[in-house]
């Protein structure tokens, strides 16, 4: 009796300790998830120079008013509620220029792949996203009241394609997609800023895109952004 107690007790011991390694595993793949996510490669997250900021850049010594802005990082509603995130952007003021991390997953592939019946998920290494800034500007600043979109005549939108090529870098399980837009001045006028998402394969700027982030929100506070070392490298290594 003994002995069969002894091993119930080391049987007991055994199984306790395997559920405590598998919840250990599942909550240390949680955290490595998390960590992951929320930390943005600096492939992508370095300033991307080119003439335009070089150019004020130097002319300024190197101090230029940068800053972020805190929004929703994800995509929230029902038809793509994940699908993309904010993941970095910095305005340069003196360049009249914005700089946009996109950061997307595997899943968002998929769901892609779903909604517009492809007859195979895209790869990876494909950038199958139309991306597009859309500027909305007040056109009665004297008249707050009207700032709700609802009245045609009292504002304006304007979308602007990304200057040049997008920056690509893949970890993990992510895919990163940084773009600069140069040409936009964020001054008064401007009540919000927006990124429009489209697939390649069906853009249609009048019909509701795959996605929209706000980026920007006249009535919300801004944080300054800094130079890193690798910001200022990348601007003297453009300009040699």
């Amino acid at each position: 009796m003994v002995k069969g107690r002894y091993g119930w007790r080391i049987a007991g011991f055994i199984f306790k300790a395997l559920c405590g390694l598998i919840i250990a595993l599942v909550i240390g793949l949680l955290a490595w998830r998390i960590i992951d996510r929320s930390i943005t490669p600096k492939q992508v997250k370095t300033i991307i120079p080119n003439h335009k900021l070089c150019e004020v850049y130097e002319k300024n010594n190197g101090k230029l008013t940068l800053y972020t802005q805190k929004q929703n990082e994800y995509t929230q509603e029902e038809h793509n509620y994940g699908y993309f995130a904010n993941a970095g952007t910095v305005f340069i003021d003196e360049a009249d220029q914005i700089q946009f991390i996109l950061r997307y997953n595997k899943s968002t592939l998929e769901h892609v792949a779903e909604d517009f019946k492809l007859s195979e998920v895209p790869s990876r290494e494909e950038n199958i996203f139309d991306i597009s800034l859309v500027i909305m500007y007040d056109l009665t600043p004297e008249n707050e009241k009207d700032n709700d979109g609802k009245t045609p005549d009292a504002v304006e939108y304007v979308r602007i394609s990304p200057s040049g090529e997008a920056l690509s870098y893949q970890k993990t399980l992510y895919n990163y997609h940084k773009y600069v837009f140069d040409g936009v001045e964020v001054d008064k006028s401007v009540l919000a800023i927006y990124i429009d998402i489209y697939y390649v394969g069906e853009i249609d700027y009048n019909e509701r895109s795959l996605g929209t982030l706000l980026i920007y929100d006249c009535t919300y506070p801004t944080k300054e952004y800094k130079l890193t070392k690798n910001d200022i490298k990348a601007i003297a290594d453009f300009a040699k």
